[in-house]
């Protein structure tokens, strides 16, 4: 039985390689056709697009157009969605911060608070708030010095208040809620 089933596959295949499409291994072959079908497919676009719109010009294909010099320059600038800010306003605003600090030095103002508020701890009543000042981290309990140039005086109305100890002035940091 063995035998049969391999001479029937043997015979299939000579079969199928007798009876196989000659044009390179592809079993269906390039479509033709024939001028009549080119002549009616390639007017009737053209008549119906005249018939339709026959102020508008038909479509024609234009040469491709080189870039100037401008163009070329900014194809790989940096992009963004931000408006350009015209250099006026911001050499006004630099000469305005230029003159903040004189102004202050002027008015005897303190300095603005070096410090960042990081946190709150409360150990059996009493309160210890986290600071920073610069890099180093400051534990700041009310009536500590801090820097040698502030005094912690405590929280008002939200917001933690120190005196600067050299004119004897009030500043306080906004904290928001202490809860």
């Amino acid at each position: 039985m063995k035998k049969a089933v391999l001479g029937t596959a043997a015979v299939a295949t000579l079969l199928a390689v007798l009876f196989a499409p000659e044009d390179e291994g592809s079993i269906v072959g390039p479509a033709t056709a024939t001028p009549r079908q080119v002549e009616r497919v390639a007017v009737a676009p053209l008549a119906a697009a005249t018939a339709a719109a026959p102020a508008h010009r038909a479509l024609a294909i234009e040469p491709r157009r080189g870039l100037d010099d401008e163009e070329a320059a900014t194809l790989f600038a940096k992009q963004s969605w931000q408006p350009e800010t015209p250099k006026k306003i911001m050499l006004d605003q630099q000469a305005a911060q230029a003159a903040l600090p004189a102004a202050r030095a002027d008015t005897n103002a303190p300095p603005p608070l070096p410090f960042q508020f990081l946190g709150r701890f409360v150990d059996e009543g009493k309160a210890a708030y986290f600071l920073q000042a610069g890099e180093r981290n400051v534990v700041a309990r009310p009536g500590d010095t801090l820097e040698e140039r502030y005094r912690f005086d405590g929280v008002v109305q939200g917001s933690l208040q120190f005196t600067y100890l050299p004119l004897n002035l009030k500043q306080t940091l906004a904290v928001g809620d202490l809860n």
